[in-house]
Parts: structure tokens; C-alpha cells; sequence
């Protein structure tokens, strides 16, 4: 059955402003809807009036307008927080929560959760408490736990936010055979890069309104609704966007075949990318020395890690789903003391000192802002770090740095009432006024469109200027390659490799190894006989513009 929404309008209260304006919609069955918009537009509003905690659990506000989704349907939401939706001890007792509360017998509980497990290849998992999970592994369990449920109508709220690059193509692959089974899904997400391939339907919203409703082929060619909706594109579509203000006659591409039969005839061989400078080795800032750690449970997170941190560097630190990337970064400040081995920081052991004490020189901005949110309201929030730590600043400051990163009228807001990316970014904002010389952000960019994300770079780069050093996790691969100076590649607990982006880069079985794809402006300037290859979309499109080309460049 299709899904309606008919002029429907809603705010919080009634002096609160307008969240959603005369909303008119269709979610069509046994298809892939992507719900696009910037931070804050709405999109999580909508998805409580689809799902009908608006009105029925969320009853003070002010709803008008229709939602048909008919009688008996069952509606279900994977959250973009999987600890609010977890409920047991361990990870079977997760699974079967949904399904119990449906009254089905014992033998239809256990069929489906044997089911889900052999889906979402997690059967390892099902003995594990869910307390001890990686924040990927816990986002698995929670989209096992609702397809568990069988849905007509499955509504996912960012729903691999978390995960590392093999596990977006499981959910992918996931949603491909439900969709071919009948599955109507709804994918909130402004990370359409993910899941592209099994889109058909894209409705944007901004500012309360729908103000795109077709097709995703059709959207991919709006590149000004794209910019306006803060919407990541998948990055072959970002490289045409570039070039087809260069190129007067390049044929549209959005996939990596088309892009190199598009451009294969219109670049001299053997192009020249960047030369990367010889450096000389400088003494580490930040490192860790045949680092180990094993929990009580025997579990074994680092084997022996040797890691360096350069001052004025961004690093990123790559791997899969429990490889031991927060485990690691959670030794440089202190929250977890190695079981073996050291970290020192400007050559002093990191051993005996508080965390507190280490916070001066090392923080970490966590993966899932609400751990991180204390004060009651945004300005206080952004200068909590300072205070803290007894760092002199004025408001004057502080209100600059609210109006930069458009904040300012959020200033008396509760932090939490933020859209998750705003959140997200008041957390990295808030280490701006701290002491620490060393910044560690784990999935910074969880919650955030294309907007904040540019943001997101800019704080990166200055904080680089500054002589401060970035440690990064993060599963985005194009933006660890566009922004990072060097790589560690961890795997089952275990380093592999470290270096810079483009020594590592050349190495293809690397990558194959910790199933992690490098990204297409990588993988296409490679096809097309770069001698270095290209890390980001523009100094990609340097490149070609800069070679003998086959088509009229556009002045």
C-alpha cells in the first residue's frame, strides 16, 4: 500500500516555530525513498508523524493536515543512536525483544532471529553483550533487531553511521533483497553516496518544505538542489559536477565505468599529479610503543600497536568494525591503561597521570555527542572545556564562534534539543577553547549534511595551522583521503601499515586486505595513467584540466 502525507504542518508548541509547512508526499510501495534536507530541516520530525509518535506519544505539540498509512500496518524506526534502541543484556536477547512483544510463539522468535543473524552476517555476535560491542557492530544488531520485526513500512534514521565500509555494503546488499522481495523502505540520510544504487525515489526538504519530489536520476542532476539540501552526491557525480563547468561537452556520469569512458579520450597519458615532498622524520609528538590491551573477558583489542603522531599533522586511523580504533585512541587520553607496552606524549610516559591531567595536552571528541553534552544551554556547552580546565576567554569570543558556525540563535538552546550533526559539531567547537595540543575525533561527521561537513574541514584545517595535531576515525573514506596528511591501518588488532596518503594509496592489496575500496577519484586517476594518484575531487580535476584535452574547456 502507498503512504500519504496531505498537507500536513506541525510545531512543538504553540509559541514554538513551524517545523513542517503544508507537507505533501507519497511513499510508494516495495521502493527505496530517500528522505534528503540540511541539519535541522525536519527530516526527524517527519519520520515521528510517518511513524506515529507524533501524535500518540508526543502529544503536546500542534499537528494538522492527513497521514494515511492504513489499519494494522506495522511501522518500524531504526534510530540513529542504536544505544537508546537496544533492550537485553546480550546481543540474542536484542534480537528477540521486538519479536516477543509481538505475542508470536517461541519457535517463530528463534526462527527469525537465526534468520536476521544469517542476514546481517552477526551469528559471532550472538553470544556477546551488547555492552561490550563497537559502535558499528552495536548499529548491526539494532537494524537486525527491527528486521526482525518484518515491517510493511522499514524506516531507517541514518542507519550506517556507524558502520566501516564492508558493513555499508552489507546493509546495502541487505536492502537491495528486500526491496526485490516487496520491502517499502524509507532512508533518512544525507549521505547519499552509500546508497545510490538502490534508490528510487528522493524527496528533499528544507526549511519545512518539500521542495524536490522525483526521481534519484533526476536528482542527481540538480546540482543546485544538491547544494541547497547540503546532499553528499556519490563522489563519480562529484567529479562530473566539477568538470562539466570545465568541459563543454562531458557527458553526465555517476558511476566509475561511465566516468572513465567519459574521460579516457580527453587526458594526455601519464599525467602529472602533485609531487609529494620528502620530509625529514621528526621526533613524535604523540606515540605508543608495543601498545596491547585484553579486557576481562579474554577479548584481545591491541596486539602490540606502534604508532606515531606528528605535531601539525592529521592522521587517520583506518580499519573495519572492532579492528581497535576507538580501543587505541582511548589509550592516548588516558580512559584505558595498556595491558602492555606505552604511550608518551613529548617523550613522558602517559602512565600515572589522570585523565583529566592528560585532557590538558590530549582530548577526545567521542563518536555519540550526548556523552559529551553537560550544560544547559549552547554557549555554556562551547566554553565548558575552557572553564574546566581554567582557560581565560571572553564572550566576545565565544559569541564569534557561535555566529561563524551558526549557532548564535541557538545560544540559550539545550544542547541535546540540537539536531544530532549540530550537536556533533558544538562537541568538536567546544575543543577550541581547551588547552589540548593533540585533538582526537571518533566519526566526527555522524549526523551531519554536506554543510556542516564543509565546516567540519575548515575546523580540521586551522587547528592543522595551529601546529596542533588531528588523530581522525572516521569511515568516510573520500574525506580521510581529501584531508589527512597520513594513515594507520589496524586490522583484527593489529597494525598493518602506516604512512602517508599517497604512499599508502599505491598500495591496492592493502586495501583489498581490510575490505575497504579507495576512493573512485583515486581508484579513476589510476585508470587513467596518473603517475601519482589523486586524493581529492579537485586537485583531480586540476590535473585533467591541466593535460592535453579532447573537448572546449569553458572560460
Amino acid at each position: 500500500m502507498n503512504f500519504k502525507i496531505e498537507n500536513v504542518s506541525y510545531k512543538y508548541s504553540a509559541d514554538a516555530p513551524q517545523i513542517l509547512e503544508n507537507i505533501n508526499l507519497e511513499i510508494r510501495p516495495a521502493e527505496v525513498t530517500a528522505i534528503v534536507g540540511p541539519s535541522g530541516c525536519g527530516k526527524s520530525t517527519l519520520v515521528s508523524i510517518l511513524s506515529g509518535v507524533i501524535p500518540t506519544l508526543m502529544s503536546k505539540g500542534e499537528l494538522s493536515g492527513t497521514v494515511q498509512t492504513g489499519e494494522n500496518v506495522m511501522i518500524s524506526v531504526v534510530s540513529q543512536t542504536p544505544e537508546n534502541q537496544l533492550f537485553g543484556y546480550g546481543v540474542e536477547d536484542a534480537l528477540a525483544f521486538g519479536v516477543e512483544n509481538l505475542g508470536l510463539d517461541s519457535e517463530e522468535i528463534h526462527a527469525r532471529v537465526e534468520s536476521v543473524l544469517d542476514l546481517l552476517k552477526i551469528q559471532h555476535l550472538r553470544k556477546r553483550a551488547v555492552t561490550t560491542l563497537s559502535g558499528g557492530q552495536r548499529q548491526a544488531v539494532c537494524i537486525a533487531s527491527v528486521l526482525a520485526m518484518r515491517p510493511d513500512l522499514l524506516i531507517m534514521d541514518e542507519p550506517v553511521s556507524s558502520l566501516d565500509p564492508q558493513g555499508k555494503r552489507l546493509i546495502q546488499s541487505v536492502l537491495g533483497q528486500l526491496r526485490a522481495s516487496g520491502q517499502t523502505t524509507v532512508i533518512v540520510d544525507n549521505n547519499l553516496d552509500w546508497f545510490s544504487g538502490i534508490v528510487d525515489h528522493v524527496i528533499g526538504i528544507d526549511k519545512g518544505k518539500v521542495v524536490f519530489d522525483g526521481s534519484k536520476e533526476a536528482f542527481l542532476t540538480r546540482f543546485d538542489v544538491q547544494q541547497q539540501l547540503g546532499v553528499l552526491i556519490p563522489q563519480e557525480a562529484e567529479i562530473y559536477r566539477v568538470l562539466s563547468n570545465r568541459f563543454a561537452d562531458l557527458p553526465p556520469f555517476s558511476t566509475l565505468e561511465d566516468a572513465f569512458e567519459a574521460l579516457r579520450d580527453r587526458v594526455a597519458p601519464n599525467i602529472s599529479g602533485s609531487i609529494e615532498p620528502v620530509e625529514s622524520p621528526e621526533a613524535p609528538v604523540l606515540e605508543t610503543r608495543s601498545l596491547s590491551k585484553s579486557f576481562q573477558d579474554g577479548f584481545q583489542a591491541l596486539k602490540h600497536i606502534n604508532a606515531r603522531f606528528s605535531k601539525g599533522k592529521v592522521i587517520a586511523i583506518l580499519g573495519q568494525n572492532g579492528s581497535g580504533k576507538t580501543t587505541l585512541v582511548k589509550h592516548l587520553n588516558g580512559l584505558y591503561r595498556p595491558s602492555e607496552g606505552s604511550v608518551t606524549y613529548k617523550g613522558a610516559s602517559t602512565a600515572g597521570k589522570s585523565v583529566a591531567e592528560i585532557s590538558r595536552d590530549i582530548i577526545l571528541v567521542f563518536q555519540h555527542p550526548e556523552h559529551m553534552l553537560f550544560e544547559e544551554n549552547v554557549i555554556k556547552e562551547l566554553t565548558f572545556c575552557a572553564r574546566a580546565q581554567g582557560i581565560p576567554f571572553s564572550e566576545e569570543e565565544a559569541l564569534a564562534v557561535l555566529e561563524k558556525y551558526d549557532l548564535l540563535k541557538d545560544k540559550e538552546e539545550l544542547p541535546v534539543n540540537l539536531s544530532m550533526g549540530r550537536k556533533h559539531l558544538l562537541t568538536i567547537l567546544s575543543v577550541l577553547f581547551s588547552s589540548a595540543k593533540v585533538v582526537i575525533l571518533d566519526e566526527p561527521t555522524l549526523g551531519m549534511d554536506l554543510h556542516l561537513r564543509d565546516q567540519l574541514e575548515t575546523i580540521i584545517c586551522d587547528l592543522k595551522k595551529q601546529g596542533k595535531t588531528v588523530i581522525l576515525i572516521s569511515h568516510e573514506i573520500p574525506l580521510v583521503f581529501k584531508i589527512s596528511d597520513e594513515l594507520i591501518v589496524l586490522d583484527h588488532a593489529e597494525k598493518l601499515a602506516e604512512g602517508t596518503v599517497r604512499q599508502l594509496a599505491e598500495n591496492e592489496a592493502l586495501f583489498e586486505r581490510v575490505h575497504i575500496d579507495l576512493p573512485p577519484v583515486v581508484q579513476l586517476s589510476k585508470q587513467l595513467g596518473f603517475q601519482t594518484p589523486a586524493c581529492d575531487v579537485e586537485s583531480f580535476a586540476n590535473a585533467i584540466t591541466g593535460s592535453r584535452t579532447g573537448g572546449a574547456v569553458l572560460e
